[in-house]
């Protein structure tokens, strides 16, 4: 076969792959879904007490000895290789001060997807493992949860308003 005859198989070559590498990027799928969840003993008043509010905004209110939860599922579907995904939960207070926070990684290695779930405790003072825990001091917070594929920046995926209050 000459190089003249080669160049029509090539051509089709290419193609084929790139029409492949296309159609699997389309039906390529990362999704990454965040709850938010508050608990304690206190926390039945607290909530009572949000419930009088009126407020266009979901609002989480937790009363000072309760925990704040984020619950993170994620879904994959159809690689061919999904990076590992770090997902990084934080909550703000009113001056900008990081006064909780937690992260997970996803990593997924079977090429037609893979699921989860993982809670993500977020506990006032709590920044890092053996930082001491306490409770909650009254005011207002941002909770912002974050996800950052490998070698990128990360980019909100969620974000809420807390209020702190004394039951």
């Amino acid at each position: 076969m000459s190089v003249k005859h080669l160049g029509l198989p090539i051509a089709l070559l290419v193609v084929a792959v790139l029409s492949i590498e296309i159609g699997l990027t389309a039906l390529r799928q990362r999704q990454i879904d965040v709850t938010f969840a508050v608990h304690g003993a206190a926390q039945a008043a607290a909530d009572s007490e949000a419930a009088e509010r009126e407020v266009n905004e979901p609002v989480l209110v937790l009363a000072p000895d309760g925990a704040l939860t984020v619950t993170v599922a994620w879904s994959y579907q159809i690689g061919p290789r999904f990076p590992t995904t770090t997902v990084h939960a934080r909550v703000q207070d009113e001056r900008g001060q990081t006064v909780a926070e937690d992260s997970m990684s996803i990593t997924c290695k079977n090429a037609l997807g893979c699921s989860g779930t993982q809670e993500l405790a977020l506990r006032y003072g709590v920044r890092a493992e053996g930082d001491q825990e306490s409770d909650w001091a009254l005011g207002r917070y941002v909770v912002q949860v974050t996800r950052a594929y490998s070698g990128q920046e990360p980019v909100e995926i969620s974000s809420r308003r807390l209020t702190v209050i004394n039951p």
